[in-house]
């Protein structure tokens, strides 16, 4: 169940990574997200934003990830993008796939495989036994259910801009108080992200369980392309990691509050984001490298 449980009939949760979703942070005219100017605040309805400090630590942010990223987009391959959006997973280590001090310079570019059976089954281990992954049907609940957040932040959108999703009468009283709640959290990012919300949290998330996934063998490459269509797509209404990477970070702190956590553990937990994000701005190997994939033109 989605962690709303809007309606008094439950209704069936979101479709796996990769499957049907939210739509693209496009205007009318195609354009990304980021074209697509957010509301001045005053203009918004039932907007009331948290001050919780974390929106100017986001701000700041966005002005340093500006002045980092790569002036000049170079073109670079589906698969190779694919490698970049899960960047973020690929710095964690994942039993069974080699880290990025047991590979060569093109680690965030080049898709893992596991070097031998009993590499292969340390990894289906890992993802069974933390994440309830047992194959692509598990992998797919498990990025529905426990990952994705953007859908959330859509429908409070809907609200602010005055374009409610679903009548808020048919919510449960205490789903009504965490809707309210969750909803002026995610207001404090509004003025940062706009519409591109916490998107980039669910493409690098989900990619990195598919990028495990077919590390291990759960995936073939073509369930893997195919599943990764969907957030490729979705990636190219950024206009650059440095927006990824803020979306990224708004995503990783609702995560967390709706995962529970308070202020001292949300701002613990961005200090970690904040360093894995510095951390591929600044190779020249990753997002450092302005490396981008150009669906519309590319060849391939």
């Amino acid at each position: 169940m989605g962690i709303f449980n809007r309606f008094t009939k439950h209704e069936e949760g979101l479709s796996g990574a990769g499957e049907q979703g939210p739509p693209a942070a496009v205007d009318k005219a195609g354009r990304p997200a980021a074209d697509v100017k957010a509301l001045d605040t005053s203009q918004l309805k039932d907007f009331h934003p948290y001050d919780t400090g974390l929106s100017e630590i986001l701000t700041g942010l966005s002005k340093e990830f500006e002045a980092k990223a790569s002036p000049v987009r170079k073109h670079c391959t589906r698969e190779q993008f694919m490698a970049l959006l899960s960047g973020v997973p690929a710095l964690r280590k994942t039993p069974g796939i080699p880290g990025p001090g047991e590979s060569g310079p093109d680690y965030f570019t080049t898709l893992p495989r596991c070097t031998s059976p009993e590499a292969e089954a340390a990894c289906r281990t890992h993802l069974e036994q933390v994440f309830g992954i047992a194959d692509r049907q598990s992998l797919l609940d498990f990025c529905s259910k426990n990952i994705r957040c953007h859908h959330q932040y859509l429908d409070f959108l809907g609200f602010w801009e005055g374009q409610p999703p679903f009548d808020i009468a048919q919510l449960h009283k205490e789903a009504l108080e965490f809707f309210q709640v969750a909803r002026d959290f995610s207001a404090q990012f509004y003025p940062i992200v706009g519409h591109q919300g916490y998107l980039a949290w669910d493409i690098s998330e989900c990619m990195g369980h598919l990028r495990a996934g077919y590390a291990c063998g759960l995936l073939t490459w073509e369930e893997f392309s195919a599943l990764s269509e969907y957030w490729v797509a979705q990636a190219g209404t950024f206009r650059g990691w440095a927006d990824f990477a803020v979306s990224l970070l708004c995503g990783e702190l609702y995560w967390d509050f709706r995962q529970g956590s308070k202020l001292p553990e949300l701002n613990k937990g961005l200090e970690l984001w904040m360093r894995l994000s510095r951390i591929l701005l600044d190779e020249k190997a990753a997002w450092g490298s302005g490396m981008w994939y150009d669906a519309v033109n590319a060849t391939e």
